[in-house]
């Protein structure tokens, strides 16, 4: 199953895209988890907010790479040029 958008999958949605609907799906989790004082919720509220600190982190790293690709020009969509890598114009 193929989830990002890509050349071949031109309909899928942008890793920064996938990221905040994570976060967010994760940040509703943990509001229905508030005020449960028992250990196995606190362990699952902690376990959650660690993986959405991890996530924030990878949103933070996909936004400088989107920077940095920026820089090189406008955003060809999934069906053009490439800005790096095989296929692109250096």
């Amino acid at each position: 199953m193929t989830i990002l958008m890509s050349a071949d999958n031109p309909g899928g949605a942008k890793l920064e895209e996938h990221l905040q609907e994570l976060i967010g799906e994760i940040e509703a989790k943990c509001a229905r988890l508030a005020g449960d004082q028992r250990p196995e919720a606190l362990d699952v509220l902690r376990n959650n907010r660690d993986i959405t600190a991890r996530l924030k982190e990878c949103l933070a790293l996909q936004t400088h790479s989107l920077q940095r690709l920026g820089a090189l020009g406008p955003d060809p969509g999934p069906t053009g040029t490439p800005r790096v890598g095989a296929g692109s114009k250096p």
